[in-house]
């Protein structure tokens, strides 16, 4: 009896280790952009472009690579990254305009008419909030 429990817990415990290798989003493309989005796989780019740039500075140091090799992969890492870096500004000016404008502070008080400072919460001549009028 305890042999086949003890097979039977084997047996479970293998399959639940086992399971992540036969899940079927993990087997066809990248598990983290579907995940993350395109945001995440630009974001994703730019790291590893910027740490495959650490480590051709790092093997130009201890002299693995030449002069003439650094640059080349300085260069190719280099265009990936400020690749990512573009996708990225393109993202957030997109979601900027998608979000529509802020609010603008007004430029009269909307009791008495006085003209406001740039940043003022009360109006000078009144004395009422502003930040009422704008709710």
């Amino acid at each position: 009896m305890t042999t086949v429990l003890g097979l039977l817990l084997a047996l479970a415990a293998a399959v639940w280790v086992a399971l992540p290798f036969f899940r079927r989003d993990l087997l066809s493309g990248d598990p983290a952009a579907k995940i993350m989005g395109n945001r995440g796989r630009w974001e994703r780019q730019k790291v590893e472009a910027y740490a495959a740039i650490k480590e051709a500075e790092f093997d130009l140091r201890m002299g693995k690579l030449s002069n003439a090799d650094f640059a080349i992969v300085r260069d190719k890492y280099g265009k990936q990254a400020l690749e990512a870096i573009a996708a990225l500004d393109d993202e957030r000016k997109g979601r900027a305009a998608a979000g529509g404008r802020k609010p603008s502070r007004f430029a009269y008080c909307p009791n008495c008419g006085t003209t406001l400072p740039a940043q003022a919460n009360f109006c000078p001549g009144c004395g009422k909030s502003i930040l009422d009028a704008v709710a």
